[in-house]
């Protein structure tokens, strides 16, 4: 449903689909479903072993590795040739491009790249490198960081008489790695580059097997991080605690936090920074906690990360266990540091840690990991104040935040102060010069369309919030869903679990342990014990979802009785506690004020400028 039509199918979506369904199956000649059949909850096409051109592609593949591995090089060539020859353009050119079948074509095109090198590895090894340079320099081009490509021209450069041509494709990459990423190429190519540099007579031998001139021909080092934040800003103490910790050689730490708290970037920020101390490679993985497709597996999880780490998709085992032993061996003795994104479990990753000295890993997910001792886990909340405006001034520029310092704050106020909504606001007000602050602010205020404003370049503040909603729902349990509208009703910062129980009419037990689904789901933090920030676009998002105009009115009826009695409780202890009824009334003040102010009719208004008064001592008072 969600690759279809997204976060928000029609309410027809399951019949228009068993149509489509119908249609495709008799357009495949299988009306009875045995090739596309029904399993619960949707559907699975059951396809015969080599039913496709992706398998016949990906058999020649195989074939053809096995002969390079084997030195028998005229048949690795002829069969990874043959297998190119299948490719007609872009993969499912014509299938709408929803996440999985852009997951699906990347691999696909990234897999081809590293047959296309193959391939070339093998021709190298033929001594046809004379006739590969045209190949070679335009695939360079093309493709300017890529290591592999770079070492097989430098190779070929120099068995074709060109040692310097060969040693100026080094200095070329060399300086776009320097400005691009700040990193020095892998040791093997800088090795590669020592041999040209002294006539390693080896080089120039085309032996049938791998020596030392053709092992350089290996994967590149993998550096997958996607690309650093164009500007970080206030979270100078948090990339210090986890670059200080990774540097003194502790292997985890796990970032964990509300929805929008930024904990994706710091960990990718944080990775940019150390690649220096981890040359072997830098390595993100998403595992999709919170994506509507669900969580990825711990098998998938492995073969993903043993694919980016250049371990060909026919030596990955089909085996959890396996697989992961194979990932082990293969971070031996390699410095590489890995940034694993939106952890659903410890079990999920539990193959994925890097034992091996030297290695390390950076956790991201909303609930705090368990797979990290308490040294080693970091909570993100919101941004300070300061930090949320520089970021707006960042983003929006100087000389409009400048020209309304006071709209800017609000704005920040409005956004909660999290770096995604900040973010989302910014980039809306950069696009938009013709927009003053102060009147982004003033459509801002409009609850009914803040959260539809915080999106912009795939930047969306509802976006993560339905994502908590969808980790909510992978426990089983109705309850924190109900909980989290009832958030929504009640509009108050600050909850306590008394006053859920009162608003769902259920054991405080019971709204205790839906509050901690919530704060797990990163759509509440926890104060205290008892005691929950609901921040300001969590409750329109909730009010707006999971409510109906009968469960608001009973709600609020039920928490407005409830504080009627807690009130009047505390009225009745004065003469003996004065002290406990001034905390008392300290701590709920701001959802007394809340409550009263919109309690009209009701006994509420009275009872609060009553407590008010005697706490104060006055004769007569305003509550709060």
């Amino acid at each position: 449903m969600a690759e279809l039509w997204g976060e928000r199918p029609p309410p027809s979506a399951a019949g228009l689909l068993a149509g489509y369904v119908w249609r495709l199956r008799n357009g495949l000649g299988d009306p009875g479903g045995r090739m596309l059949s029904t399993r619960a909850p949707g559907y699975r096409l059951v396809l015969p072993a080599g039913a496709t051109d992706v398998d016949e592609y990906e058999s020649l593949v195989t074939a053809g590795r096995k002969s390079l591995a084997e030195g028998d090089l005229p048949a690795a060539v002829a069969r990874l040739t043959e297998g190119l020859r299948m490719w007609r353009g872009t993969p499912m050119a014509d299938v709408a491009m929803v996440p999985s079948v852009l997951t699906e074509s990347a691999r696909l095109e990234e897999a081809r790249l590293a047959v296309v090198e193959a391939r070339i590895e093998a021709e190298i090894g033929l001594g046809g490198h004379e006739t590969l340079l045209p190949e070679l320099k335009l695939m360079v081009s093309q493709f300017p960081l890529r290591e592999r490509l770079h070492a097989q021209l430098m190779i070929a450069l120099y068995r074709s008489g060109q040692q310097a041509e060969a040693l100026g494709a080094y200095r070329d990459l060399r300086g776009l790695l320097v400005e691009e990423l700040g990193v020095e190429p892998s040791k093997p190519l800088r090795e590669l580059q020592g041999r040209i540099l002294r006539d390693d007579p080896l080089l120039l031998e085309t032996p049938r097997r791998a020596t030392p001139a053709t092992a350089i021909l290996r994967p590149a080092v993998p550096r997958t991080l996607p690309p650093d934040v164009p500007a970080f800003i206030g979270r100078e103490r948090e990339l210090a605690w986890i670059t200080g910790r990774l540097a003194s050689g502790e292997q985890r730490c796990a970032v964990h936090g509300m929805a929008g708290t930024g904990k994706t970037a710091l960990a990718v920020h944080a990775a940019h920074r150390m690649t220096g101390s981890f040359p072997d490679g830098q390595v993100y993985l998403g595992l999709g906690a919170s994506a509507a497709h669900g969580p990825a597996s711990p098998l998938d999880a492995v073969g993903r990360l043993l694919a980016a780490l250049g371990v060909p998709a026919a030596d990955i085992p089909p085996e959890e266990e396996r697989a992961g032993a194979l990932l082990r061996t293969v971070l031996a003795d390699r410095r590489v540091v890995l940034v694993l994104d939106d952890v659903a479990d410890s079990a999920q990753i539990r193959h994925l840690l890097p034992t091996a000295p030297g290695c390390a890993v950076i956790l991201t997910s909303r609930p705090a990991s368990t797979a990290v001792d308490g040294a080693g886990l970091l909570r993100l909340g919101r941004l300070p104040a300061t930090a949320a405006t520089a970021l707006i001034r960042r983003y929006a520029g100087a000389a409009r935040v400048d020209a309304d310092l006071a709209a800017t704050v609000r704005l920040a106020g409005l956004c909660d102060h999290l770096p995604l909504a900040l973010r989302a606001a910014a980039t809306r007000l950069a696009r938009r010069p013709e927009w003053t602050v102060g009147e982004f602010v003033s459509r801002l205020a409009d609850s009914g369309r803040r959260l539809d404003q915080l999106t912009c370049d795939g930047l969306s503040v509802h976006a993560a919030l339905r994502a908590g909603v969808r980790l909510l729902r992978h426990c089983g349990d109705p309850l924190p869903t109900r909980v989290l509208g009832r958030l929504g009703v009640l509009d108050l910062p600050v909850v306590s679990t008394a006053v859920l129980a009162a608003a769902l009419d259920i054991p405080v037990a019971s709204a205790e342990s839906a509050a901690e689904r919530l704060v797990d789901a990163g759509l509440v933090e926890t104060l205290r014990m008892d005691r929950y920030r609901v921040p300001g676009l969590v409750r329109l998002f909730a009010l707006g979802e999971y409510v109906t105009a009968d469960e608001e009115r009973a709600a609020t009826h039920r928490v407005l009785g409830y504080y009627e009695g807690a009130v009047r409780d505390q009225l009745s202890r004065l003469a003996a506690n004065r002290g406990a009824g001034l905390a008392w009334y300290r701590e709920e003040c701001l959802t007394l004020r809340a409550l009263a102010a919109r309690a009209s009719g009701t006994e509420l208004p009275g009872l609060v400028n009553r407590l008010s008064s005697e706490l104060s001592g006055a004769s007569t008072g305003r509550w709060g």
